[in-house]
């Protein structure tokens, strides 16, 4: 018995979506995640009798604060940074030290880029 075509191809490593999947299968649409964030849940629920078919829960809703208006258009802070923005070669150096001949590469990147030592590491390097 030879495998089937569709067996040998690549079609079966494609994304899963819920048209792919099983009956069962729900990948969602990721309403309840904060940019950056944790998941914080749905914020309401669904209601099987009643007028309305969807409730929202007070104690779920997200609440986002932001400083008053007023201070926001006050503030010498812009919103993006324009491309035409010019940037000195002083910046540049102070930025990424001198370049080697291929650019960046990765071994020069390990040597300017931070350190970040943990208390574990500072403890077996004083002992």
């Amino acid at each position: 018995m030879f495998p089937t075509l569709a067996c040998l191809s690549k079609a079966s490593r494609r994304a899963l979506t819920p048209k792919r999947g099983n009956k069962d299968y729900y990948k969602g649409t990721r309403q309840a995640f904060l940019p950056g964030g944790h998941r914080t849940g749905a914020p309401g629920k669904h209601v099987v009798r009643g007028k309305a078919k969807y409730r929202l829960v007070d104690e779920k809703v997200r609440v986002f604060v932001a400083p008053p208006i007023e201070e926001i258009q006050n503030s010498s802070l812009k919103p993006y940074v324009s491309t035409t923005v010019p940037v000195s070669r002083q910046f540049n150096k102070e930025l990424y030290g001198k370049l080697p001949r291929g650019g960046l590469t990765p071994e020069h990147y390990y040597k300017i880029a931070p350190r970040v030592v943990t208390e574990a590491a500072q403890s077996s390097q004083a002992s």
